[in-house]
């Protein structure tokens, strides 16, 4: 939730805890994560409109939904009856529909970890935020998977990328605001 912004300080209160977020620390932090430049990253972040923004219990409902929906995509797989397109001598049918179950439930993992972040965590607000990050790079390996390419056009994949390494940003720039 952001509270208010002070000269290029965001306050914001996650798990119950205020961090002073700087757009700087977001936007080195997103060059870092993406591999994009310093100029490209604070282009992207300034790009963001206010309306784009969502909590984290908003982007993490969104997170859970999308997993369940891979999982039931993959629960319809039928690699006995069925030749899929994306079959290829390196990526079998049962090593994709693997995939996507692992795409699937590290989306929901990163969706529970997002709502956490909307209830009061006291103490543990940081240990939290860490594991959200964790649960960020987990799933960013993911979209580097041959079936998220088979299945997912590259603009897709470069979205969920770059929203995935900006919403950690966000909780990385908020932990060095801590120290």
């Amino acid at each position: 939730m952001v509270k208010q912004i002070i000269g290029g300080v965001v306050t914001l209160v996650i798990g119950g805890t205020v961090y002073g977020v700087s757009q700087s620390n977001v936007v080195s932090n997103f060059a870092k994560n993406t591999g994009q430049s310093q100029q490209q990253a604070q282009q992207y972040v300034n790009n963001i409109k206010q309306s784009d923004l969502q909590s984290f219990s908003q982007i993490g409902q969104n997170l859970v939904t999308d997993g369940n929906t891979v999982l039931q995509d993959k629960a319809s797989i039928d690699c006995v009856n069925y030749t899929y397109k994306w079959v290829t001598d390196s990526l079998t049918c049962y090593g994709g529909a693997m995939q996507l179950e692992a795409m699937g439930n590290d989306e929901i993992a990163l969706g529970n970890c997002y709502q956490a972040l909307d209830t009061n965590l006291g103490n543990s607000a940081n240990s939290k935020i860490t594991e959200c990050i964790s649960d960020s790079d987990t799933l960013e390996n993911d979209y580097k998977l041959p079936i998220a390419a088979a299945v997912l056009d590259q603009n897709t994949i470069t979205t969920m990328s770059n929203t995935t390494a900006y919403n950690k940003s966000v909780l990385q720039a908020a932990l060095q605001s801590k120290q």
